[in-house]
C-alpha cells in the first residue's frame, strides 16, 4: 500500500488545516479515473482542493502536517518534488514519507515518519456539490459580493504565489471566492463572511477616470 504526488500540494494544503480535530489533517485520496486528490479546511471558513493528475493512490489517508513534512514536501521553483508514503498502518496511526527533489545532476531523498489522524475528515466534498452546481448557473450580473476576511486572502496569495506566478480569483455572487493556479489543479475557496448588496462605485472614482 503506497500514495505517491506532487509533494508542494501537501505542503500547501497544510496552510489550511484548523487547530482542532478532525480539521486538523490533509486528506489524500484516490481519483475515480487515476489522480490523487488533496484537500484540507480549517472548519469552513477556508478549504483547499488540489489535483494531481500523475500521482498515484491505492487508498485515502489523513495526514498530520509536522513542520518537518511540510519542510520537506515545501514546493522549490528550481526543480520539481515528489512524496512516496509507504508503510501504512492505520492501526498505529502512522507511516513513512521519502520525498525526492528531482534535479538535473543528481535527484535528492530525504525520509520523515508521518503521523496519521485517526479521525474522519470533514465533509468537505459533500459542501462542494452545491458550491459547484451554483458556479455551473454563472447568472448574467451578480445581485451581492461576498466580504471576506483579509488575513485568509493574505494566506491563500502566500501559499499559491510560492510555486505559482499567475492566479485567478473567481467570486461567486455572495458565496466562496475561488482562488486557483494557472494550472488548475490547486483551488483555495474562501467562505464569505457575509454576503453584501454590492457597493456603489466611490464618487472620487469616475472623477479621477475623467481628470
Amino acid at each position: 500500500m503506497s500514495l505517491q504526488l506532487n509533494s508542494a500540494l501537501i505542503a500547501i494544503a497544510a496552510e489550511f488545516t484548523g487547530a482542532y480535530t478532525p480539521y486538523q489533517a490533509v486528506q489524500i485520496s484516490p481519483g475515480p479515473d487515476g489522480g490523487v486528490f488533496v484537500a484540507s479546511t480549517d472548519k469552513g471558513n477556508i478549504a483547499c482542493l488540489a489535483f494531481d493528475p500523475a500521482g498515484t493512490a491505492d487508498q485515502a489517508i489523513n495526514v498530520l502536517p509536522t513542520s518537518d513534512l511540510t519542510k520537506a514536501a515545501r514546493g522549490i521553483k528550481t526543480a520539481e518534488r515528489e512524496i512516496a508514503i509507504t508503510n501504512i498502518a492505520k492501526e498505529t496511526c502512522t507511516a513513512m514519507a521519502t520525498v525526492t527533489t528531482i534535479q538535473k545532476s543528481a535527484n535528492k531523498s530525504v525520509e520523515v515518519p508521518i503521523q496519521l489522524s485517526a479521525a474522519e475528515f470533514p465533509p468537505l466534498a459533500n459542501a462542494m456539490v452545491s458550491i459547484i452546481s451554483r458556479w455551473g448557473k454563472t447568472p448574467e450580473m451578480s445581485a451581492t459580493a461576498g466580504r471576506y476576511d483579509a488575513t485568509y486572502l493574505q494566506k491563500a496569495i502566500k501559499a499559491l504565489g510560492g510555486a505559482h506566478t499567475s492566479l485567478t480569483f473567481s467570486s461567486l455572487d455572495g458565496g466562496p471566492l475561488r482562488i486557483q493556479s494557472a494550472d488548475q489543479n490547486i483551488v483555495i475557496m474562501i467562505m464569505p463572511q457575509t454576503a453584501e448588496a454590492i457597493p456603489p462605485v466611490p464618487d472620487w472614482l469616475p472623477m479621477f477616470a475623467a481628470s
